[in-house]
């Protein structure tokens, strides 16, 4: 019976374990992975948070860099009180050539939370290059002034010059544009204001008269890279305007020396060019002794033409000198 007994006892153990064990490892642990697997799925999806939200500080850490650096280099002064006299005056001393006509009108104060401005509408004809030079000078001056809604229109204007009575084209531009001149503003926005970085470092900017130059690399092109309104080929050839000789329509009659002497046409006047001289739309460029030939490159509105002209002075030669052929003489 004792024996019997003991191995009831170790099978009712044996069956405990094994019950125990299977309610463990097939219903309690698989809840338990899930639940773990679950919130190892939570961690990693933070951690790509948290390096997300890492990236976004420095990527703004540097843009508010950039911004700062920005606003403590800048260089335009707002005065507390500006009077309009002295922004026509200023626009005055900027077109005093250049212009057919140049007419500012103002129109009014106009006042905001930040800063308040004057307005000036302006109209006028001019060439282009001393129009893109008045708008360069206003917007990098020192005072903070701007150009608003700049309207441009081509066209070209013929006359007659009152001096030499020669017909004269020229290829100018009209426009239209509005000028802003601020003054006003909160503390902070001019520069010769005291300026707060982000950690709080008080730093000063040096007041107009001191305020540092500022770099040319950093300012737009003094000079436009190109006249946008001058047409590539006109429509009609630019006039002598300068009298110079027209060698289309003249006579080739001698070459000396490397300089052609031409008869022009119209006022049967003698002129002597050589390479380098300028004629009506261009120059010559090149002048042959040798062969008689002389050439020419003219920019006929925007048409690159070369023309070649040769002295005629072969039947001249055999006329002067007849058809006989010479001998030497005999010795006696």
């Amino acid at each position: 019976m004792g024996i019997y007994n003991n191995l009831l006892v170790i099978g009712m153990c044996w069956v405990l374990t094994a019950g125990l064990g299977s309610y463990l490892t097939f219903f309690r642990q698989p809840d338990q992975l899930t639940v773990l697997l679950q919130q190892e799925q939570d961690l990693k999806l933070r951690r790509l948070e948290i390096e997300e939200l890492l990236a976004k500080e420095g990527a703004t850490e540097g843009q508010a860099r950039q911004i700062m650096a920005r606003w403590n280099a800048r260089y335009k002064l707002i005065p507390d009180e500006m009077e309009t006299t002295d922004v026509v005056a200023y626009l005055n001393s900027l077109t005093s050539s250049g212009y057919k006509a140049f007419d500012v009108t103002y129109s009014g104060a106009q006042s905001g939370r930040a800063f308040n401005r004057h307005v000036f509408k302006v109209s006028g004809r001019g060439f282009f290059t001393n129009l893109y030079r008045t708008i360069w000078a206003i917007e990098n001056h020192r005072d903070f002034y701007r150009v608003e809604n700049l309207d441009l229109d081509h066209f070209d204007l013929t006359y007659e010059d009152p001096f030499t009575g020669r017909p004269r084209m020229e290829v100018l531009v009209s426009f239209s544009f509005e000028v802003h001149a601020f003054f006003g503003g909160m503390d902070g926005l001019s520069a010769d204001d005291l300026g707060l970085l982000a950690s709080g470092e008080e730093i000063v900017v040096q007041p107009q008269g001191q305020l540092p130059p500022v770099p040319e690399s950093v300012l737009p092109d003094r000079q436009p890279a190109k006249n946008p309104f001058y047409p590539l080929i006109l429509q009609n050839i630019p006039p002598n305007t300068d009298g110079l000789p027209e060698i289309e329509d003249a006579t080739l009659v001698s070459i000396v020396e490397n300089r052609a002497v031409f008869i022009l046409s119209g006022s049967k006047k003698m002129v002597e060019l050589g390479v380098g001289d300028p004629v009506y739309l261009g120059q010559i460029t090149a002048v042959d002794p040798r062969e008689g030939v002389v050439v020419a490159r003219l920019n006929k509105g925007g048409i690159i033409d070369e023309i070649e002209m040769v002295l005629e002075s072969g039947e001249r030669y055999r006329q002067a000198f007849g058809p006989n052929m010479l001998t030497p003489s005999e010795s006696r």
